[in-house]
């Protein structure tokens, strides 16, 4: 009799592992599935491209990139920021996109990104900060469209005004205007 109950135990044990074992591959497949979707998802841009994100990416609508329009920006969800920047001694009225938000969006597998502007201005700045701090990816200032002339199309805001510690002058140099391009790293 012990013999028996050694054997339905075994069994048991072997059920549970397998039955373990199947949970478990499918979990992975509909994560993986997931991901495949998301980044089928990713719509193809009807207007001007004003942003590229190349690099360490899950998600892409380009050859390897993630190439969108204003409207594709603010479908990721507009926020609105009011405060000054390095240049204002009065507060605007920004709106764009957290920039976690957009990482998010693009599927980022890196820890930093580079920002490269339309002069030729290229930063790195750790992804931490967009996580630490609400970062708008401002697409618009005082309720207008920014343009190259009005240093958009697209450009970093840090919540200055909000937090003190970033009046550090390392975040004067991360707020880059004019970005055309960012690579995640």
């Amino acid at each position: 009799m012990a013999r028996r109950g050694n054997m339905e135990g075994a069994f048991a044990r072997l059920h549970l592992k397998l039955v373990c074992g199947i949970i478990f591959f499918t979990v992975t497949c509909l994560e993986a599935y997931s991901a495949f979707v998301y980044a089928d998802e990713l719509s193809q841009p009807q207007s001007d491209v004003i942003l590229t994100v190349t690099g360490r990416l899950d998600n892409h609508n380009a050859n390897g990139a993630v190439l969108l329009d204003r409207p594709m920006i603010e479908k990721i969800g507009l926020r609105e920021l009011q405060t000054r920047t390095i240049y204002s001694s009065t507060p605007h009225l920004w709106h764009g996109v957290l920039m976690r938000d957009l990482l998010d969006y693009v599927g980022s597998m890196g820890e930093q990104v580079e920002f490269r502007a339309l002069d030729g201005y290229s930063v790195t700045i750790p992804i931490k900060d967009f996580y630490d701090h609400d970062v708008l990816l401002a697409i618009r200032k005082n309720g207008e469209d920014l343009s190259i002339r009005r240093r958009g199309p697209t450009r970093l805001i840090y919540p200055r005004d909000l937090d003190t510690s970033l009046l550090d002058p390392k975040y004067a140099a991360r707020s880059v205007w004019q970005i055309e391009k960012m690579i995640v790293k």
